[in-house]
């Protein structure tokens, strides 16, 4: 059955405040043990400020749902849930410095990535065909490069939806760019629903709901003030 989420939250924020020690501390010392295991394996200052905050919105999404106190599972491809939270689900990317969470009470994927220049062969090698050649056909190298952004955003979310992530190839699967975003696959038989957002410089980003349209706007959060 098609329904409305009831739950419909994504936030957005800028992790590089974080790179400033004194909130780099107070937000690793909130942070879980598995996400400050995580935050150590990376070299770079840059990747352990996303790591942190994106732990700290989550935190921020959650508490303005009335959820302070929670704890991780993990599905068979590694997607994790909230343990004990039936019917609350959520979803975390990051890109560059910014940070992307949504939260919604179906199952849910998103994902935002910084437009840049690509190599449209990288579409050709991993699209589907049908996607590949949309955007060869545009006919500047920057609308090439949206287009390919703007596809690759809306498949990530869909593989995050599934609970697959990467153990589905991306050329097995074709988005749709209509009027309503829809998605042509044989992973199951829900029905998938999507959202872009592009009000962030440079960046796109996208939210896939399974049986369920995904309503809200996305707010950008300063992660100091969730300290």
């Amino acid at each position: 059955m098609y329904k409305e989420t009831s739950i419909n939250i994504i936030y957005a924020a800028d992790a590089s405040v974080l790179q400033e020690e004194r909130l780099f501390a107070a937000a690793y010392n909130l942070a879980s043990d598995r996400r400050k295991q995580k935050t150590d394996r990376y070299c770079f200052l840059k990747d352990r400020c996303s790591s942190l905050g994106a732990e700290l919105l989550l935190r921020k999404a959650l508490g303005d749902l009335g959820v302070y106190e929670f704890s991780f599972s993990y599905g068979e491809a590694g997607k994790p849930y909230l343990a004990g939270q039936n019917g609350l689900y959520f979803n975390l990317s990051h890109s560059g410095n910014y940070i992307l969470c949504a939260v919604s009470d179906h199952e849910i994927g998103c994902d935002i990535e910084i437009i840049r220049d690509t190599d449209p062969h990288i579409a050709k090698r991993f699209f589907h065909r049908n996607e590949y050649e949309i955007i060869a056909s545009q006919t500047t190298d920057r609308a090439k490069s949206e287009l390919f952004f703007r596809y690759w955003t809306l498949k990530e979310s869909f593989l995050k939806a599934t609970g697959l992530g990467m153990q589905l190839p991306l050329d097995q699967f074709e988005i749709l760019l209509k009027d309503e975003i829809s998605v042509i696959q044989n992973v199951d038989s829900r029905r998938y629903s999507f959202r872009e957002y592009n009000n962030i410089d440079s960046c796109q980003c996208a939210v896939c709901t399974a049986d369920a349209p995904f309503h809200a706007d996305l707010t950008m959060i300063n992660l100091e003030e969730c300290l």
